[in-house]
């Protein structure tokens, strides 16, 4: 375990490797949206369909993932693999000509996903102690947005200053340099941490899990069918008025702003209670969705982007931890994969829903049941009673 503040071996080396995974991965999801729209022409309808399904898919993965690292008492193998599945199929998005083939580089991707985000948590968790875990998963996360900062600046010099406007698919094929580098780091810097002793057999069962676990389980789902997958907020932006050359722009104010509060904001968490922080970070989406519901103009585009980001930091990490306090550490693994499959699961109705809404009223609409949903959220956290 770690002494004082620092940062343990495990947590910096995942971090990097989130950093320049992220890299990655934002060098192609904040384009991403307009190539399908406005290049390749899927409706939006179908759009939320192709983002729902593939979260949804890959997400079933996450519960059995954790579950096999809690058997196995190993994490870090099924976190490489995954990390390598992502690496190799997202710049494929290059060669793509239609939505079916978007969609299978997107299942794919997030497959790799899957198969990561719980051991790799666990992992994390069981390298520090209860009381720095807020920070180490804030640290993670921190990392986590600085490299889709970096990924997103990229972009835009690529599309602004080098590349053009319409060089989406080269950009698509550059992301694979930063993924190959952060594999790198998790197979030589990060070490195994062993938690199961052999002949231990964790259950896979709902029932296994705590109260408080189940309950926050239950409110992130409902959380989760109106917490649109990202495409939604860029799509509006850009109706709001803010160009296509400009969205990496916004998006990397996002980052930024996310990056900035992460390791604060879980340092905060350990002091003042990570239910109190996650009900915070509700409440910062509400008033984020209400802002994209009913203004329009540019620069509150801006300003909720911003908004946008302290929500994200203020629930993404710290429900990570909660997480791992409220769980045995025998079943850490298969709790954090049932909280993950619990969100990805409600991707696909969220997609459904944003999709059909949106094409059948208006963002407003989309927008103002997003809000709702989340304050039903926010009641049942304050339900629950943190040690």
């Amino acid at each position: 375990m770690p002494n004082g503040k620092k940062i343990s071996r495990n947590v910096f080396f995942l971090g990097l490797t989130s950093f320049f995974n992220d890299w990655s991965s934002e060098m192609i999801f904040p384009i991403l949206p307009a190539f399908m729209a406005e290049i390749l022409g899927i409706p939006k309808s179908l759009i939320g369909i192709i983002d729902g399904v593939s979260e949804s898919l890959a997400s079933i993965l996450k519960v059995f993932s954790g579950y096999l690292s809690d058997r196995l008492g190993k994490r870090k193998n099924l976190a490489v693999f995954g990390y390598s599945l992502s690496t190799i199929l997202k710049p494929l998005l290059a060669f793509a000509q239609s939505w079916l083939a978007v969609f299978s580089v997107r299942v794919g991707d997030r497959i790799g996903k899957g198969i990561r985000t719980a051991p790799r948590d666990a992992l994390i968790a069981a390298s520090v102690d209860s009381k720095k875990r807020g920070r180490s998963f804030g640290f993670h996360r921190a990392m986590d947005t600085l490299g889709a900062l970096f990924g997103t600046l990229t972009t835009f010099i690529l599309m602004k200053y080098i590349l053009g406007p319409q060089s989406h698919r080269t950009i698509f094929a550059l992301s694979i340099i930063p993924a190959v580098v952060g594999v790198m780091f998790i197979i030589f810097g990060a070490k195994e941490t062993k938690t199961v002793t052999p002949g231990e057999k964790p259950k896979l069962s709902w029932k296994t899990l705590p109260k408080n676990l189940r309950i926050l389980v239950v409110a992130t789902f409902i959380f989760g069918i109106g917490n649109y997958t990202f495409t939604f907020f860029l799509l509006r932006i850009r109706t709001m008025g803010i160009a296509m050359a400009i969205v990496p722009l916004v998006y990397l104010l996002y980052n930024v702003v996310y990056s900035a509060v992460s390791y604060p904001a879980g340092i905060l968490s350990d002091k003042i209670g990570k239910r109190t922080v996650y009900a915070i970070g509700l409440g910062m989406y509400i008033l984020t969705a209400l802002g994209m519901a009913f203004f329009n103009s540019p620069t509150w585009a801006w300003i909720l982007m911003a908004s946008y980001g302290l929500h994200m930091r203020f629930t993404t990490a710290t429900a990570r931890a909660l997480v791992s306090d409220f769980a045995p550490e025998e079943i850490r693994g298969t709790a954090l994969g049932i909280y993950h499959t619990g969100i990805g699961i409600a991707d696909l109705p969220a997609g459904l829903l944003a999709g059909f809404l949106w094409q059948l009223y208006s963002p407003k609409v989309v927008f103002s049941v997003g809000a709702i949903l989340a304050t039903v959220s926010l009641l049942i956290i304050l339900t629950i009673k943190e040690k």
